[in-house]
């Protein structure tokens, strides 16, 4: 073998070794990162009102939702999204306020967590958030709203983009999943690792009906530019709410259902 040759393959073997590897093992792996999917399931008895209810995907897959019916025939109803590392359950507090201002709730759940079926994905999680809305859909023609938080923006966008909605609440939204990995990690070339970019700031233009963005200005895990990105993508009617000092994971405790709550008002009295 010539010293050309020994070194061509030595450089395919670095290669391979240092860059091909590695980057495939991201490639394959990110699912496990991009959805940790906490143990245990949805409880299957009614749960401060809300009642456990099966629904069916069209590619098959069972989803684990909670829904509570509005106070009254034709009232408006809203479709929850809850985040990452959490199911639907987590997002019943937040539901009850909701019922208790007489709005229909529909805790969505995502295949594979909370005990439904499936393995989760970018498309699988917005085809599960269709699905929900689809149910909502068929009880009436009564407004639908979207309140989604973190991950489940994701998700929630889509949604909207392809089903009429009166308002859209969004909090801790991030402007994509590969602008997180950026964020976090900077110099790798994420463009074409990702699997799952869920990509906000190309969809949120596609949304019609108004826009809240909540997010917190101490936000670790979603930056808060990314907030305020993507705030100036929305559409007319649109707002944005950044509060001074609130992280990610304790944003609800800053009041963010009763802000939710107002635009949504807001957005009905608008119609």
């Amino acid at each position: 073998m010539t010293l050309r040759r020994k070194i061509s393959v030595w450089l395919v073997a670095l290669v391979m070794l240092f860059v091909v590897i590695p980057f495939t093992g991201i490639y394959f792996a990110q699912g496990a990162f991009v959805f940790p999917v906490p143990e245990g399931e949805n409880p299957r008895a009614a749960v401060a009102g809300f009642e456990p209810l099966s629904l069916t995907t069209p590619d098959g897959e069972t989803l684990r939702t909670f829904y509570h019916p509005p106070a009254e025939e034709g009232a408006a109803s809203i479709l929850v999204f809850h985040g990452n590392a959490e199911t639907a359950a987590a997002a019943i507090p937040r539901g009850g306020s909701l019922v208790a201002a007489g709005f229909g709730v529909l805790l969505a759940e995502y295949r594979g967590y909370g005990g439904s079926t499936g393995t989760p994905s970018e498309a699988g999680l917005i085809t599960d958030g269709l699905t929900a809305y689809d149910y909502l859909r068929a009880q009436g023609n009564a407004p639908i709203g979207i309140l989604a938080f973190s991950l489940g923006t994701g998700a929630a966008l889509p949604v909207a983009a392809a089903r009429e909605t009166f308002a859209v609440v969004l909090e801790a939204p991030p402007t994509s999943l590969l602008d997180i990995a950026r964020y976090r990690v900077g110099w790798v070339p994420f463009d074409f690792l990702m699997k799952y970019p869920f990509h906000n700031d190309r969809v949120i233009a596609e949304v019609d009906a108004p826009i809240l963005i909540i997010h917190g200005d101490n936000d670790q895990v979603i930056p808060v530019e990314q907030g305020r990105r993507l705030a100036t993508l929305a559409g007319p009617g649109s707002a944005y709410i950044e509060i001074k000092g609130a992280g990610h994971n304790n944003l609800a405790q800053y009041g963010t259902t009763a802000m939710a709550l107002s635009f949504f008002r807001k957005s009905l009295a608008a119609e």
